[in-house]
């Protein structure tokens, strides 16, 4: 690890966003090595490489209070080891509810079982880290016995996807990113929304289904972290690729480990729990802020030293 860090700040150009990510890195003693300022569209990138050799404080220290006021100026940040930074990334993976979909899609579904209220009170908590996330799936699907399939592809279908989402994809693939949908969701909604902003793959929980409706039954392939992080694996080793040549992105507990192993973990309108642990964190709802973290490192010189 070296001594520098390499921030990239993201958000709507407004009064004081240069000069509030500058306080806090001279409230501990900082060095701003460089700094350059951009635009993605209509959004304000900057980025910044600081040298912490005479910090007066740790790295994570100093990282918990600089999200802390990106946060509350409105803008998005991530704070890499500069050696990370200039790594080139190849793979990026997605959380699908409240990531790149602008909603739950089980609480959505549940409002056609007229069980909505219990159900969302379920995914709250399970989001929150509050309740284990497989016993809050099962106990939702069980709500839904008797719905109509054809509701749920109703559902899927009109899910409102995050504004920018769709260009953003576009943009990575051109890119020649490995797109990945990882969800704890459902394959009747995941099938969709991926072949709609067209990922390359996608992995979901399987919906029980009798004789044209759902019989409260999942097929549990993905109920944590760590069922998230191992398809992860599985699917860069197929690519050749490692762990800290991807991007992450989500927004719940069970996301977190997920975020927290590969090069980039970024938390996407990120519950609290995500908020502290994630390398960078996003409160804007547009995926172009994503998509701005990602180009502003993308085909750096010494990308793989």
């Amino acid at each position: 690890m070296s001594d520098r860090l390499a921030i990239t700040v993201i958000g709507y150009d407004r009064p004081g966003i240069v000069a509030g990510i500058a306080d806090v890195i001279a409230k501990f003693n900082g060095n701003i090595i460089s700094i350059k300022a951009s635009a993605l569209s209509e959004l304000f990138v900057m980025n910044i490489v600081v040298d912490m050799c005479s910090a007066t404080t740790s790295k994570d220290e100093f990282v918990r209070e600089l999200k802390k006021r990106a946060l509350k100026i409105g803008v998005g940040v991530a704070a890499e080891d500069e050696r990370e930074f200039l790594k080139t990334k190849k793979l990026i993976a997605f959380d699908m509810d409240g990531t790149i979909v602008d909603a739950e899609a089980i609480d959505e579904i549940a409002k056609y079982a007229g069980v909505q209220d219990k159900v969302a009170e379920l995914t709250r908590k399970a989001m929150n880290g509050e309740i284990e996330f497989e016993y809050a799936l099962k106990r939702r699907v069980e709500m839904l016995r008797g719905l109509p399939v054809k509701v749920v592809e109703d559902v899927a279908e009109k899910l409102p996807i995050v504004k920018g989402a769709e260009e953003m994809i576009k943009t990575l693939k051109n890119m020649k990113f490995t797109t990945v949908l990882i969800t704890g969701g459902f394959d009747l909604v995941a099938k969709r929304v991926a072949e709609k902003l067209g990922f390359d793959y996608w992995f979901a929980n399987k919906l029980g289904v009798e004789d044209g409706r759902l019989n409260g039954q999942v097929e549990v392939l993905i109920s944590s972290g760590e069922s998230k992080l191992k398809i992860l694996k599985s699917l860069a080793e197929a690519h050749n690729i490692s762990l800290n040549e991807c991007i992450a992105v989500g927004d719940g507990a069970n996301d977190l480990l997920v975020l927290e192993n590969v090069g980039l973990g970024i938390g996407f309108r990120p519950k609290p729990i995500v908020e502290q642990r994630a390398k960078a964190v996003v409160n804007i709802n547009d995926m172009k802020a994503v998509l701005a973290f990602i180009a502003s490192g993308f085909g750096k010189e010494g990308g793989d030293s």
